[in-house]
């Protein structure tokens, strides 16, 4: 009987020992950098991050969601990197039924930023170094290279053009992903995420 209990006893604990170290694990692989001033490293690069958004949680069109520019610095002596970026927000098409006289509004998508004017709800105002391919990011024209700041946002907002009532009420995602590599070429890898959530 003592057996008995001490191998159940030894079987729980593995058990929650188990449960904890996968619960670490989990949320390890799962943090996300919240826009806020901070340095980090990935992978033995050291940098420093700077740029916030604006911490209201109701927005409206025209109105400014970043409160101080979001900047680089690559902190990692002897070492130059490439950086890209995308940038994703909740977009709300808006459709016209003539034959009706009636507006439709579609379902909230995450949709990049690929500065096409016709196309695009938000307005970013990046670095003019970064250049758009077709897979979704943004590339920096350059090495981040030791000890040199480089501004990469500078503004994002929601057109007052083209943004009106579809928007009322729905949460609001804008998020900017950042990614870093030694090599074009080579494997990209994550080095932040910065996220605002919001209504409008």
């Amino acid at each position: 009987m003592k057996k008995r209990f001490t191998l159940s006893l030894i079987a729980l604990i593995a058990s929650a020992f188990l449960f904890v170290v996968t619960s670490f694990a989990w949320f390890m692989l799962n943090q996300t950098g919240y826009v806020n001033p901070f340095g980090g490293g990935v992978t033995g690069i050291i940098y420093d991050l700077g740029g916030e958004f604006v911490t209201q949680s109701v927005i409206y069109p025209e109105v400014e969601l970043l409160s101080e520019n979001i900047s680089i610095t690559n902190l990692s002596p002897d070492d130059s990197l490439y950086l890209r970026i995308k940038v994703e927000y909740t977009k709300i098409d808006v459709t016209y039924d003539s034959l009706n006289y009636t507006y439709s509004f579609s379902s909230p998508i995450l949709k990049n930023y690929q500065n096409v004017q016709d196309d695009e709800h938000l307005v970013v105002t990046m670095n003019p170094s970064f250049f758009y391919e077709t897979d979704g990011y943004w590339y920096f024209d350059g090495l981040l290279e030791d000890s040199i700041p480089n501004v990469l946002i500078t503004s994002i907002k929601y057109d007052g053009f083209k943004v009106s009532n579809e928007y009322a009420s729905e949460d609001i995602i804008v998020s900017i992903f950042l990614e870093i590599t030694y090599d074009q070429e080579g494997i990209w890898s994550p080095l932040t995420t910065m996220i605002f959530t919001g209504t409008m």
